[in-house]
């Protein structure tokens, strides 16, 4: 996006992003169907929508916003697996085949909408639910050797649903002050690093024989770089935080679309040395929003709240038939006009090794 208009972009946003928040918000409201469970859509509830109402429910004079996110969850506790644990994705899966799927994003969102529930309303079952997702994922999802299944089947180590279990599982460590959950998270963190990063490439995929893809995708990029950014609040690792800023250097260099606006799906060189981007699509654009506007009060850093402004200029003509993706949306524009990152919690301190036990030999003087 050239100079001229990142800096317009500035100068209009504080007025324009509040309006903007308003649309979005009642085109979200607008999508709202208690004939169908709430915020849901095609079967599958929006994620977005209730945690969407759930930050608008504390506001004065909106509490009819948390109701309606506190009825799609009722709603969605349907999805969930009474005898494997863990929630289905939406309405249309089956319960009954051998390997009902249960995917790490729609879990790991759904996780974090219950503790957010529970905040809001201080009702303790909304953090037992929240302990059974958990639960479902340590058992089936977790890797023991850092990151997380992408869903039962799916043994590659793929970054975009590592960015949203690790995510949510670092929220839930803070929750529940939990030394070895936090750990885990942060093992993870530089296993997917480790393994995925390529430099002035980014995280791509690896296939079962460790080979690379040759395109890098945007969600990879974001959802992991929510995780670094997160990591960086919760626990303070330096080398989180500057991950975080890598990645969303990334974002910014190499899946702004300068033809079509936004953010590309995906970005990839031929062999001729051609930039080759996909077209940008509309709920991956609104997170990678969310992220960069996150990662501009981690960094103090305008440049990144300025790139996120961009794509939602960029989508503006096509939020009127955005239905339930407003949600996205407007969690995005919020963090740009009220941005606020989760408090380090107080952690325990670890427990001190247990000294090792020496065995001793008396001698009698008998034989």
């Amino acid at each position: 996006m050239p100079l001229l208009m990142l800096a317009l972009l500035a100068l209009a946003a504080p007025g324009a992003d509040r309006a903007l928040y308003d649309r979005l918000c009642e085109r979200t409201a607008a999508a709202y169907d208690s004939a169908r469970g709430g915020f849901v859509q095609d079967g599958v509830p929006s994620e977005a929508a209730v945690e969407l109402g759930l930050l608008r429910g504390r506001e004065p004079g909106v509490s009819e916003w948390s109701k309606r996110s506190l009825t799609t969850i009722a709603w969605t506790r349907g999805l969930r697996d009474t005898v494997g644990g863990g929630f289905l994705h939406g309405a249309s899966d089956d319960p009954r085949g051998s390997w009902p799927l249960k995917r790490a994003d729609s879990n790991s969102r759904r996780l974090e909408n219950l503790l957010l529930a529970w905040r809001v309303t201080s009702e303790s079952s909304y953090r037992v639910e929240a302990a059974r997702v958990a639960d479902y994922m340590d058992r089936v999802l977790l890797d023991g050797r850092g990151g997380f299944l992408a869903e039962q089947t799916q043994a590659d180590l793929v970054p975009d649903a590592n960015g949203y279990a690790i995510h949510a599982w670092l929220m839930w460590a803070a929750a529940s002050l939990d030394l070895g959950k936090r750990d885990f998270a942060l093992r993870s963190l530089d296993r997917v690093w480790e393994t995925c990063w390529i430099p002035d490439v980014g995280l791509v995929r690896r296939d079962a024989f460790g080979e690379a893809s040759p395109r890098a995708e945007l969600l990879d990029q974001v959802e992991m770089g929510r995780a670094f950014l997160l990591a960086a609040r919760l626990v303070g690792r330096d080398s989180d935080a500057t991950r975080a800023r890598t990645l969303g250097d990334i974002v910014l260099g190499h899946f702004a679309d300068p033809e079509r606006g936004g953010f590309s799906a995906q970005w990839a060189t031929t062999k001729t040395g051609k930039v080759k981007r996909e077209k940008p699509l509309a709920v991956e654009n609104a997170r990678a929003a969310l992220f960069l506007c996150e990662l501009s009060t981690l960094t103090g850093q305008a440049r990144y709240r300025d790139g996120a402004r961009g794509a939602w200029t960029s989508f503006t003509k096509r939020f009127p038939k955005s239905d339930l993706v407003a949600a996205d949306w407007a969690i995005a524009v919020r963090a740009a006009i009220e941005p606020s990152l989760p408090s380090r919690p107080q952690w325990p301190k670890p427990a001190a090794p247990a000294l090792a036990r020496r065995s001793m030999t008396f001698h009698t003087g008998k034989r």
